[in-house]
């Protein structure tokens, strides 16, 4: 009998868990809710992000001399 190694079984447990995951939240509704939730959350955070200009991250290139 062939002994499996733990770390394959903690690869395939992970896939299986992984796809198991999936279809339960794109087979419910639940699920799909949960995903639009989500998806909507990540685009408002990215549309009210506020980016900083003030900080130029050229004055760390030692290759721009008129940075330094």
């Amino acid at each position: 009998m062939q002994t499996i190694p733990v770390h394959r079984f903690y690869q395939a447990s992970g896939i299986i868990t992984a796809m198991l995951l999936a279809l339960l939240l794109a087979g419910t509704a639940t699920g799909r809710n949960t995903l639009v939730w989500l998806y909507r959350q990540s685009t408002e955070a990215i549309t009210t992000t506020t980016h900083i200009h003030a900080v130029s991250l050229d004055r760390f290139d030692p290759t721009c001399p008129q940075c330094m």
